[in-house]
């Protein structure tokens, strides 16, 4: 977590998925992204990455895969970025931080139009 910090990220680290969609509605879907791994990703039972999307639609979801072939399957459940394992803590947040960073000019973008 220290890596984001330094990154102005502030980071809420969560046990499990339901933990993460509680909090999620407690704060009105107001995150910029969610970081999730692949096992929660594929959890049929929470369909973790579909309940985010319904508490708000802008909020970006990063998935850490485990093989190439997951990113596709990721992508398909509405992942809005897939990054394979290995990934070092500041790739991760320089990735991160590209992911708000295109959804913030995104948005600046439309209200412009």
């Amino acid at each position: 977590a220290g890596n984001f910090w330094l990154k102005g990220l502030e980071p809420f680290k969560f046990i499990d998925g339901n933990e993460c969609l509680k909090r999620l509605t407690e704060m009105d879907g107001n995150v910029d992204v969610v970081l999730i791994n692949q096992e929660i990703a594929l959890d049929n039972d929470l369909m973790l990455i579909a309940n985010i999307k319904r508490i708000n639609p802008d909020t970006k979801i990063f998935v850490i895969a485990q093989k190439e072939s997951d990113k596709t399957k990721m992508a398909e459940y509405g992942a809005d970025e897939v990054a394979l394992m290995p990934l070092s803590p500041t790739d991760l947040s320089d990735k991160l931080l590209l992911l708000i960073s295109k959804s913030k000019l995104l948005e600046r973008q439309n209200d412009l139009v």
